[in-house]
């Protein structure tokens, strides 16, 4: 860049050199072919010159984006549930693409105009003072301090303006994925309108913060032009007077109108260069605000876990830090290796809160769960979440198709091991019911989908994790009654976990448990085995008779 400045400046120095040889009448065909080799030599250097750097400094520029957004990616993966309660998945997408989008322009656009404003000035500058005149430098330059105190003026107020801009795409984008999100619900409410009308708010927000960026960044360009037109003429009037005076010549003066021209990119590119970078401050900023959040989650030691022995919760008490409300109240509960427990409860009774103990989701609030007799934290999170498989109530499909879906499972697995999974969960006469079989893409979080097959999928994705424990969070309630009880003796005869952990509404998928807990506003009211706990009086009894009533009109009615 410095090389590329310097020969940039040299051409009107040639200029000079040509128009003054023809004032004073001395210029020959030899000199003249020796000025138009050395124009055209440096015209070929600068262009090359420039090119290389240019190149090198865009690419770098699309290196940082790549960087960023991978740190972002990583960073979101390794977050728990307490980062994403603070930012809204639309306001994580902002930042992921418009903000690295302007911090790309920032170091490539933004570090060429200063590269440009700063090194190519200065080289001019010194041109127009060591080969013209420092007093007409000096004269022609006396209006740029009134530049420089509104470009930094204004620039400080781009600042501020264009970070109410970003957020107010953030909050649109957010509105976008929820209205996206539950357009079902919206149109079987019919809200459409009133929906609309909100999100055109919001659209309407983002347009008045954006204008106004857009009010100030228009401001730079004519005060720039009008800055430059008061030096023309503050220079072409004293440099009439130095010529007449002789003491500088006409390709002097001439030279230094072409030198007072070539200032005008440098000057344009500062307004853009205060406006370029008081946007990547406000977009690093918002980046940086990401990157250096945290989950506040306890950090883990980096002991290797090998084996799932045990797991032990000791007067355990757990409470959201969103909410502060007590949701697990001294609980006691020990599992052992090869044991299926059932959890069961009242909705709100906690028990979806408990299973979430043992992938470490949220900061603990006293006590922490035990595996194999130490701490949950004494293990490295990574070893201690692979040996967990989980089916949670909200079931995660992605827009693949059924395959892949299955492969976030586990990766190698063959095909005859995918439809032996699909035979565990009852979904392989649905699947091959399908077209495309396995190939079937299940659309946008399973669309395509009933909730039964959905649910199905994430149960056959687990079974081939083959993980020590096995967690099912409600994970049968959107099948029929044969197809459940089908499931779980499947589980209990196929499938090799150590320990299954299964939340369930509906008792039969729990009955053959070794040991069912019921869960009440956090605690344990009663434990034991099914046959234990339907002969004592309780939540457990009254609910199993409940259900069985259910079932037997619900066989009156078929017959």
């Amino acid at each position: 860049m410095v090389f590329a400045s310097l020969l940039a400046v040299s051409p009107t120095y040639i200029i000079r050199l040509i128009i003054d040889a023809i004032v004073q009448k001395n210029l020959s065909t030899n000199s003249l072919i020796e000025f138009m080799l050395s124009f055209a030599l440096i015209i070929i250097l600068s262009y090359l010159t420039e090119a290389i750097w240019t190149f090198f400094l865009f690419t770098g520029s699309y290196d940082l984006q790549k960087e960023l957004r991978t740190n972002l990616m990583t960073h979101f993966l390794k977050m728990g549930a307490p980062f994403f309660h603070r930012f809204k998945t639309g306001d994580l997408i902002t930042r992921s693409t418009d903000d690295v989008n302007v911090m790309g322009m920032t170091v490539g656009y933004g570090l060429m105009v200063f590269l440009n404003t700063s090194l190519y000035l200065t080289f001019i500058i010194l041109m127009m003072i060591v080969t013209v005149s420092w007093k007409l430098t000096l004269f022609a330059l006396l209006p740029m301090p009134i530049l420089a105190y509104f470009i930094f003026k204004w620039g400080t107020q781009v600042d501020a303006k264009f970070t109410e801009a970003q957020n107010s795409v953030s909050e649109m984008n957010s509105e976008v994925l929820e209205i996206v999100d539950g357009q079902r619900v919206v149109r079987a409410f019919g809200l459409e309108d009133e929906m609309t009308k909100k999100f055109e708010d919001k659209v309407l927000k983002s347009r008045i913060q954006n204008d106004i960026v857009s009010e100030l960044d228009s401001r730079f360009m004519p005060l720039i032009t009008i800055v430059l037109a008061i030096s023309y003429i503050f220079s072409f009037g004293l440099g009439s007077y130095l010529v007449a005076q002789q003491q500088i010549s006409i390709g002097a003066m001439i030279s230094f109108q072409v030198y007072l021209t070539m200032i005008v990119w440098p000057m344009i590119s500062a307004g853009d260069l205060v406006n370029t970078m008081q946007q990547g401050a406000a977009s690093w900023r918002r980046i940086n605000q990401v990157l250096q959040a945290s989950d506040n989650l306890e950090l883990p030691s980096n002991c290797e876990l090998q084996h799932i022995e045990s797991i032990n919760f000791s007067d355990f008490h757990f409470s959201y830090e969103h909410n502060g409300r007590q949701i697990l109240d001294g609980i006691n509960l020990s599992i052992k290796s090869g044991q299926v427990i059932g959890i069961v409860g009242k909705t709100g009774s906690g028990k979806t809160t408990l299973l979430r103990q043992l992938g470490h989701r949220y900061p603990y609030s006293n006590e922490l769960p035990f595996i194999n007799g130490n701490t949950i934290t004494s293990y490295r999170t990574f070893d201690l979440r692979a040996k967990i498989a989980e089916v949670p109530q909200e079931h995660t499909l992605f827009s693949r198709t059924i395959r892949e879906n299955l492969l976030f499972g586990d990766s190698n697995a063959t095909d005859n091991q995918l439809w032996q999974a699909l035979k565990m969960a009852c979904l392989d006469d649905d699947i091959k019911r399908m077209k495309d079989g396995l190939d079937t893409l299940v659309g946008e979080k399973g669309i395509s989908l009933s909730g039964g097959q959905k649910q199905r999928l994430s149960l056959a994705r687990a079974f081939l994790r083959k993980s020590e424990v096995l967690i099912l969070d409600d994970a049968l309630s959107a099948v029929d009654a044969k197809t459940e009880q089908t499931i779980i003796d499947n589980l209990k005869s196929k499938i090799t976990t150590k320990i299954s952990l299964i939340v369930s509404h509906r008792l039969s998928a729990v009955s053959a448990a070794d040991l069912i807990i019921v869960l009440d506003e956090g605690k344990v009211t009663q434990s034991g085995s099914h046959q234990a706990l339907i002969h004592k009086p309780g939540w457990y009894q009254e609910q199993y008779h409940h259900q069985q009533i259910k079932e037997a009109r619900k066989f009156d009615n078929h017959h």
